[in-house]
């Protein structure tokens, strides 16, 4: 697909939109990152939700995602407790990323402001991994040389689709999680209207087919024409589950595959660039090759 390019809205627009900004820590946090989400707070259209001490990312998320749908918030913005994100002030950004040489007008970008201006329903910033070498945290930045190649390029004025994108600076509308739900039952929230697993790495594709096969194999008698289609079934089944229900999937992974499933495409902005703190605090000049 072609790149997308955006308007940046008006404050007037964007302040029409109801923002949650999730924290889903776990203990501990970066000063930098809290000072960062202290900036971000507007109460004019943002809220605030803290998770903290579950170990269990995807468990937390969840559990977010619970409390989001709750409320009367139509946006979440995800961040995480080793983001630094622009929220206005290229001064600050650059003094505490250490790049120095960041250019204008992107350093003085609001992450609420941008993410929200592409009317998108799943737009995350770019970011890479906490050390020296690491990709891009989003599918083409970490899987081909091609991608790579073309985060460490930014900051420029682009949006793009991708299979995922790291969950450390990501806009989601409320509509994402609704439909995933309508499209896999087995992961809605219960009666209570609580326990959704959006994020959860689980077979569900698999065991949605096993009840299929399931009822197909119990309606009628067995023959070998049957025997064939039931087993083409349970390989098709195979096929589906390890391409976007894999256990060894991350939670950002799985999510983003199941809201494309859902009819959300996920898009990785290259113009919101995000420190990421390790040791230093990591981006496009320490990524890899």
């Amino acid at each position: 697909m072609d790149p997308v390019y955006t308007t940046l809205k008006t404050s007037l627009q964007v302040l029409q939109k109801k923002v949650l900004l999730i924290m889903p820590w776990q203990k501990n946090t970066n000063p930098i990152t809290a000072f960062c989400m202290m900036q971000l707070a507007d109460k004019r259209r943002t809220t605030s939700m803290l998770n903290f001490g579950d170990a269990f990312v995807a468990h937390t998320r969840n559990t977010c995602a619970d409390l989001f749908l709750e409320s009367d918030m139509e946006w979440a913005l995800w961040v995480d407790d080793d983001m630094v994100v622009p929220f206005g002030s290229a001064k600050w950004f650059k003094a505490h990323t250490g790049w120095s040489d960041y250019p204008e007008p992107f350093a003085s970008f609001n992450a609420i402001d941008r993410l929200l201006s592409h009317n998108k329903k799943i737009v995350g910033g770019l970011y890479f991994g906490r050390h020296f070498g690491g990709p891009a945290v989003f599918n083409e930045g970490s899987l081909n040389s091609a991608g790579l190649v073309l985060a460490k390029r930014a900051p420029f004025d682009e949006i793009r689709p991708t299979r995922w994108c790291g969950t450390g600076c990501l806009l989601t509308h409320r509509s994402v999680f609704e439909d995933i739900e309508k499209k896999f039952p087995l992961l809605a929230r219960g009666p209570n209207k609580r326990g959704g697993q959006w994020f959860t790495s689980s077979e569900h594709t698999a065991l949605d087919w096993i009840d299929r096969i399931r009822k197909f194999l119990s309606d009628g008698p067995m023959d070998g024409l049957k025997a064939a289609k039931a087993h083409e079934m349970a390989e098709a089944a195979a096929c589906e589950a390890r391409a976007n229900s894999a256990l060894g999937m991350g939670e950002d992974v799985a999510f983003c595959i199941r809201a494309k499933e859902a009819g959300h495409t996920t898009y990785v902005d290259y113009g919101l660039v995000c420190g990421h703190i390790g040791h230093c605090i990591f981006g496009p000049k320490t990524a890899g090759k």
